[in-house]
């Protein structure tokens, strides 16, 4: 069975009996988790998993697809692979990618099916459906947008869809034990058994996705937390080809932490929020090094290694060039569709900016933690005048005194 109900159990009985001993003590946002977590999952798998089930009776021919040449972005988290996979997604002749309300309530065919009916419905009857849907987003994910535009329309991390099987690393949000720590360090400390049974899990998604929306077109993602299972990637896909993103540490790492601490205080509170952040940035440091020493060996045709500071400078320019690498075909009305992108990212100036000291770090301590990467991408060893971000909403302050 590839759901991973032993490590529900544990982390899930944890964060009940033990919690004084984790990372993750009861409050009430803590405890008001916890108590809908249990009936809103197993009743959303219930379904999940019933409709893929049918899908292996209704569309059994599915599990004969080829994927071909899938393109996997990964990288540091915050270095621009949402531009990038959003820019690339534009040219859909070639390229198709799961989007949110797919992730979350549709990973098999059957459900797929029903949702894009019930879509082309909502059409005909002048879309009260969609209307209300982005109404409530905009008040939902109110906060959260201000460091990441997320829908359940948008195209998002497919790693996610890993959570119906209880094996994403997005897991360490909602309980933060070393219990998951595997899960983001994939390649490296999880068993190859364990990681061969996720990645056939999630190589079926893709089938499933390429059933209904382009039996012929290549597989676009972009998962940061994909940066650890390069190896994986290489062998349940042996024609892909990796795009891996590189952004000045200094830059980085302040928006990362931003990112992830709101992550955190989605499902909890911490006595030191700060500490809590840092703790997974730790884990996830390797995140830097290890896909660029495991695409070292990779033929040149299926791997590009990009800058970040040129991808937001100059992005057509980028893309062209990573089209000549990796093989693809540049349309004209693409071609057109870059000079435009081209043109918005050059009159764009973000308007939050920070500083490392505030998330109680300097960037000594980053240049000498990553010493090797400023060496090989030449980037600056001082930090600028403020931090370019997606946004900064606060959520990564130090609180050094206990929280309510």
């Amino acid at each position: 069975m590839t759901f991973n109900g032993k490590l529900l159990i544990r982390v899930y009985g944890k964060s009940l009996f033990a919690h004084r001993e984790t990372q993750a003590p009861i409050t009430a946002k803590r405890l008001l988790f916890l108590l809908l977590f249990p009936p809103l999952y197993m009743l959303l798998e219930l379904v999940n998993w019933i409709c893929l089930g049918l899908d292996d009776i209704c569309f059994s021919s599915y599990r004969h697809l080829d994927v071909q040449d899938p393109v996997f972005i990964v990288g540091f988290p915050r270095s621009g692979s949402t531009f990038l996979h959003r820019l690339l997604a534009k040219d859909a002749a070639q390229f198709t990618s799961m989007k949110l309300w797919e992730i979350l309530f549709a990973p098999s065919i059957l459900q797929k099916k029903f949702w894009l009916m019930v879509g082309a419905w909502d059409r005909k009857l002048g879309n009260p459906l969609s209307t209300f849907v982005l109404a409530f987003e905009k008040w939902q994910f109110k906060e959260v947008r201000k460091i990441h535009k997320i829908g359940l329309f948008e195209m998002e991390e497919d790693e996610i869809i890993l959570l119906h099987i209880f094996s994403s690393a997005f897991l360490n949000f909602m309980f933060p034990f070393d219990d998951l720590r595997p899960l983001v360090n994939f390649d490296t400390q999880c068993s190859a058994r364990q990681r061969r049974q996720i990645m056939t899990f999630y190589k079926r998604c893709i089938q499933r996705h390429l059933y209904v929306f382009g039996k012929q077109k290549h597989f676009l993602s972009k998962n940061p937390a994909f940066s650890s299972k390069i190896q994986s990637l290489g062998e349940t896909f042996p024609t892909a080809k990796v795009i891996c993103i590189v952004r000045n540490p200094l830059e980085a790492i302040p928006s990362a932490i931003n990112w992830i601490a709101y992550g955190f205080n989605t499902f909890n509170r911490f006595d030191n929020q700060c500490a809590q952040a840092q703790r997974l940035l730790d884990w996830i440091a390797h995140w830097y090094p290890y896909p660029l020493e495991q695409l070292e060996p990779w033929p040149n045709h299926r791997k590009m290694i990009v800058n970040y500071t040129h991808l937001i400078h100059e992005p057509a320019t980028l893309v062209s060039d990573l089209y000549d690498c990796l093989g693809f075909d540049l349309s004209d009305r693409f071609r057109t569709m870059l000079a435009d992108e081209a043109t918005r990212a050059r009159h764009y100036t973000s308007q939050h900016r920070y500083s490392l000291s505030q998330f109680g770090m300097s960037a000594e301590q980053i240049v000498t933690d990553f010493q090797e990467i400023f060496t090989r991408f030449d980037f600056p060893h001082a930090e600028s005048q403020g931090v370019e971000s997606h946004g900064n909403t606060g959520h990564a302050e130090c609180f050094t005194k206990n929280i309510p």
